[in-house]
Protein backbone atom coordinates (compact mmCIF):
# COMPACT_ATOMS: atom_id res chain seq x y z
CA UNK A 1 0.00 0.00 0.00
CA UNK A 2 1.49 3.04 -1.00
CA UNK A 3 2.44 5.83 1.80
CA UNK A 4 -0.24 8.51 2.73
CA UNK A 5 0.54 11.42 4.52
CA UNK A 6 -1.91 14.09 5.96
CA UNK A 7 -1.97 18.05 6.19
CA UNK A 8 -3.32 19.23 9.96
CA UNK A 9 -3.72 22.68 10.62
CA UNK A 10 -3.43 23.75 14.31
CA UNK A 11 -1.95 20.26 14.81
CA UNK A 12 -0.21 20.80 17.84
CA UNK A 13 -2.39 21.20 20.49
CA UNK A 14 -6.27 19.79 21.72
CA UNK A 15 -8.49 18.03 19.26
CA UNK A 16 -5.72 18.54 16.14
CA UNK A 17 -2.99 16.99 17.77
CA UNK A 18 -5.14 13.90 18.89
CA UNK A 19 -6.04 13.76 15.19
CA UNK A 20 -2.51 13.68 14.52
CA UNK A 21 -1.74 10.75 16.80
CA UNK A 22 -4.68 9.25 15.49
CA UNK A 23 -3.58 9.18 11.79
CA UNK A 24 0.24 8.33 12.39
CA UNK A 25 -1.46 5.17 14.41
CA UNK A 26 -3.29 4.06 11.03
CA UNK A 27 0.28 4.98 9.21
CA UNK A 28 -0.13 7.97 7.68
CA UNK A 29 2.46 10.48 7.59
CA UNK A 30 1.82 13.98 8.90
CA UNK A 31 2.62 17.64 7.90
CA UNK A 32 1.98 19.37 11.31
CA UNK A 33 1.01 23.02 11.23
CA UNK A 34 0.92 25.20 13.89
CA UNK A 35 1.65 29.23 14.83
CA UNK A 36 2.72 30.38 17.90
CA UNK A 37 2.55 26.44 19.55
CA UNK A 38 5.87 25.81 18.76
CA UNK A 39 7.32 23.73 22.22
CA UNK A 40 4.01 21.43 22.05
CA UNK A 41 4.72 20.85 18.06
CA UNK A 42 7.95 19.42 18.23
CA UNK A 43 7.54 17.19 21.39
CA UNK A 44 4.30 16.01 19.15
CA UNK A 45 6.58 15.66 16.12
CA UNK A 46 8.91 13.79 18.59
CA UNK A 47 6.25 11.20 19.85
CA UNK A 48 5.28 10.74 16.32
CA UNK A 49 8.61 9.75 15.07
CA UNK A 50 8.17 7.01 17.69
CA UNK A 51 5.43 5.85 16.15
CA UNK A 52 7.75 5.23 13.19
CA UNK A 53 6.01 7.76 10.93
CA UNK A 54 7.14 10.96 9.33
CA UNK A 55 6.51 13.94 10.86
CA UNK A 56 7.25 17.72 8.94
CA UNK A 57 6.44 20.98 10.99
CA UNK A 58 5.05 23.79 9.52
CA UNK A 59 4.89 27.22 10.90
CA UNK A 60 2.29 29.99 9.29
CA UNK A 61 0.26 32.76 10.93
CA UNK A 62 -3.26 31.70 8.92
CA UNK A 63 -4.18 35.71 9.02
CA UNK A 64 -1.37 36.08 6.89
CA UNK A 65 -3.69 34.69 3.38
CA UNK A 66 -1.26 35.84 1.08
CA UNK A 67 1.11 33.38 2.81
CA UNK A 68 -0.86 30.31 2.02
CA UNK A 69 0.05 29.23 -1.71
CA UNK A 70 3.94 29.14 -0.49
CA UNK A 71 3.11 26.99 2.75
CA UNK A 72 0.78 24.25 0.70
CA UNK A 73 3.97 24.28 -1.63
CA UNK A 74 6.30 23.57 1.09
CA UNK A 75 3.86 20.60 2.29
CA UNK A 76 3.91 19.03 -1.14
CA UNK A 77 7.82 19.64 -1.35
CA UNK A 78 8.18 17.92 1.85
CA UNK A 79 4.85 15.52 1.67
CA UNK A 80 4.27 14.69 -2.14
CA UNK A 81 2.11 12.02 -0.93
CA UNK A 82 -0.14 13.95 1.14
CA UNK A 83 -4.13 12.97 0.24
CA UNK A 84 -5.72 15.08 2.76
CA UNK A 85 -6.13 18.38 4.44
CA UNK A 86 -7.46 19.00 8.08
CA UNK A 87 -9.12 22.35 8.33
CA UNK A 88 -8.44 22.15 12.41
CA UNK A 89 -7.43 25.69 13.20
CA UNK A 90 -9.83 28.10 14.88
CA UNK A 91 -10.03 30.71 17.59
CA UNK A 92 -12.83 30.52 19.80
CA UNK A 93 -13.87 34.43 21.42
CA UNK A 94 -16.42 35.05 23.50
CA UNK A 95 -18.74 37.99 22.90
CA UNK A 96 -22.41 38.79 21.86
CA UNK A 97 -23.10 40.65 18.72
CA UNK A 98 -23.42 44.13 20.23
CA UNK A 99 -20.54 43.46 21.71
CA UNK A 100 -18.34 42.62 18.37
CA UNK A 101 -15.94 45.27 16.95
CA UNK A 102 -14.51 45.08 13.71
CA UNK A 103 -10.99 43.60 15.09
CA UNK A 104 -12.64 40.77 16.78
CA UNK A 105 -14.78 40.15 13.40
CA UNK A 106 -11.75 40.28 11.55
CA UNK A 107 -9.72 37.73 13.56
CA UNK A 108 -12.68 35.15 13.79
CA UNK A 109 -12.88 35.29 9.49
CA UNK A 110 -9.64 35.25 9.01
CA UNK A 111 -9.12 32.42 10.67
CA UNK A 112 -12.07 30.48 10.93
CA UNK A 113 -14.10 30.91 7.71
CA UNK A 114 -10.66 32.47 4.93
CA UNK A 115 -8.13 30.45 6.05
CA UNK A 116 -10.05 27.63 5.40
CA UNK A 117 -11.21 28.64 1.91
CA UNK A 118 -8.10 29.74 0.80
CA UNK A 119 -6.04 26.62 1.92
CA UNK A 120 -8.84 24.42 -0.01
CA UNK A 121 -8.28 25.94 -3.00
CA UNK A 122 -4.18 25.78 -2.65
CA UNK A 123 -4.44 22.21 -1.74
CA UNK A 124 -6.87 21.50 -4.86
CA UNK A 125 -4.48 23.64 -7.37
CA UNK A 126 -1.24 22.01 -5.60
CA UNK A 127 -2.09 18.26 -5.02
CA UNK A 128 -5.17 18.02 -7.55
CA UNK A 129 -6.60 15.51 -5.64
CA UNK A 130 -7.55 14.16 -2.13
CA UNK A 131 -9.78 14.82 0.06
CA UNK A 132 -10.37 18.03 2.77
CA UNK A 133 -12.14 17.73 6.30
CA UNK A 134 -13.43 21.18 7.90
CA UNK A 135 -13.59 20.85 11.69
CA UNK A 136 -17.27 22.54 12.07
CA UNK A 137 -18.81 23.06 15.64
CA UNK A 138 -22.01 21.27 16.65
CA UNK A 139 -23.64 24.93 17.18
CA UNK A 140 -24.09 26.06 13.53
CA UNK A 141 -27.45 23.98 13.87
CA UNK A 142 -28.40 26.33 16.36
CA UNK A 143 -28.57 30.37 16.65
CA UNK A 144 -26.59 30.89 19.98
CA UNK A 145 -25.42 34.64 19.98
CA UNK A 146 -22.67 34.31 23.04
CA UNK A 147 -19.71 33.51 20.48
CA UNK A 148 -21.44 35.16 17.98
CA UNK A 149 -18.97 35.77 14.76
CA UNK A 150 -17.14 32.64 15.86
CA UNK A 151 -20.49 30.91 15.09
CA UNK A 152 -21.19 33.17 12.37
CA UNK A 153 -17.61 32.34 10.51
CA UNK A 154 -18.52 27.97 11.27
CA UNK A 155 -21.74 28.47 9.51
CA UNK A 156 -20.26 30.17 6.32
CA UNK A 157 -17.73 27.56 6.51
CA UNK A 158 -20.29 24.49 6.92
CA UNK A 159 -22.04 26.26 3.29
CA UNK A 160 -18.63 26.32 2.14
CA UNK A 161 -17.95 22.73 2.68
CA UNK A 162 -21.11 22.08 0.23
CA UNK A 163 -20.13 24.57 -2.00
CA UNK A 164 -16.79 23.31 -2.41
CA UNK A 165 -17.62 19.66 -2.70
CA UNK A 166 -19.32 20.66 -5.94
CA UNK A 167 -16.99 22.90 -7.07
CA UNK A 168 -13.95 20.32 -6.74
CA UNK A 169 -15.29 17.28 -7.50
CA UNK A 170 -14.98 15.03 -8.82
CA UNK A 171 -10.84 15.33 -7.75
CA UNK A 172 -11.38 16.33 -4.02
CA UNK A 173 -13.59 15.57 -2.16
CA UNK A 174 -14.94 18.25 0.40
CA UNK A 175 -16.90 16.90 4.23
CA UNK A 176 -17.50 18.56 7.12
CA UNK A 177 -17.24 17.14 10.73
CA UNK A 178 -19.11 19.34 13.52
CA UNK A 179 -18.18 18.30 17.64
CA UNK A 180 -20.44 18.36 19.95
CA UNK A 181 -18.36 20.16 23.45
CA UNK A 182 -15.25 18.12 23.76
CA UNK A 183 -11.88 18.74 25.86
CA UNK A 184 -13.13 21.37 28.31
CA UNK A 185 -10.64 24.55 28.88
CA UNK A 186 -11.61 24.92 32.41
CA UNK A 187 -13.33 23.50 35.33
CA UNK A 188 -16.58 25.67 35.10
CA UNK A 189 -16.63 24.87 31.01
CA UNK A 190 -16.68 20.75 32.61
CA UNK A 191 -19.72 21.24 34.72
CA UNK A 192 -21.46 23.22 32.11
CA UNK A 193 -21.17 20.07 29.66
CA UNK A 194 -22.26 18.21 32.01
CA UNK A 195 -25.66 19.97 32.70
CA UNK A 196 -26.01 20.19 28.99
CA UNK A 197 -25.54 16.55 28.63
CA UNK A 198 -28.82 16.06 31.09
CA UNK A 199 -31.07 17.34 27.96
CA UNK A 200 -28.95 16.04 24.74
CA UNK A 201 -30.69 12.59 23.29
CA UNK A 202 -27.39 10.13 24.18
CA UNK A 203 -27.13 12.37 27.54
CA UNK A 204 -23.67 12.09 26.90
CA UNK A 205 -21.05 14.14 24.37
CA UNK A 206 -18.51 12.25 21.78
CA UNK A 207 -15.04 11.50 23.61
CA UNK A 208 -12.11 12.89 21.78
CA UNK A 209 -11.32 9.56 19.77
CA UNK A 210 -14.78 9.59 18.21
CA UNK A 211 -13.95 12.52 16.64
CA UNK A 212 -10.78 11.66 15.31
CA UNK A 213 -12.53 8.07 14.06
CA UNK A 214 -14.83 10.11 12.12
CA UNK A 215 -12.46 12.51 10.45
CA UNK A 216 -10.33 9.37 9.28
CA UNK A 217 -13.27 7.72 8.74
CA UNK A 218 -14.59 10.42 6.14
CA UNK A 219 -11.30 11.12 4.54
CA UNK A 220 -11.06 7.46 3.03
CA UNK A 221 -14.82 7.21 1.77
CA UNK A 222 -14.46 7.94 -1.67
CA UNK A 223 -17.79 8.33 -2.97
CA UNK A 224 -18.90 10.35 0.03
CA UNK A 225 -18.54 14.63 -0.46
CA UNK A 226 -20.66 17.82 0.75
CA UNK A 227 -21.17 16.02 3.64
CA UNK A 228 -21.86 17.64 7.45
CA UNK A 229 -21.71 14.94 10.32
CA UNK A 230 -22.41 15.43 13.51
CA UNK A 231 -21.03 13.54 16.54
CA UNK A 232 -22.61 15.46 19.47
CA UNK A 233 -24.40 12.67 21.22
CA UNK A 234 -27.02 14.57 19.36
CA UNK A 235 -27.06 17.98 20.85
CA UNK A 236 -27.68 19.30 17.15
CA UNK A 237 -31.49 18.18 17.44
CA UNK A 238 -32.07 20.07 20.42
Amino acid sequence: MAKKAVLITGGAKRIGAAMARYFAEHGYDIALHYHSSKKEALVLQATLKKQGVTCELFSHDLKNIKGIPALMKKVRAAMPHCVALINNASIFERAEFMKTDEALFDRQFAVNFKAPFFLTQAFAKTFGKGCVVNILDTDIAQTHVSHFTYLLAKKALANFTIMAARALGPTVRVNGVCPGYVLPHSTSDAVGIKKVEKNIPLKKHAAVEEITEAVLWISQQKHVTGQIMYIDGGKHVL
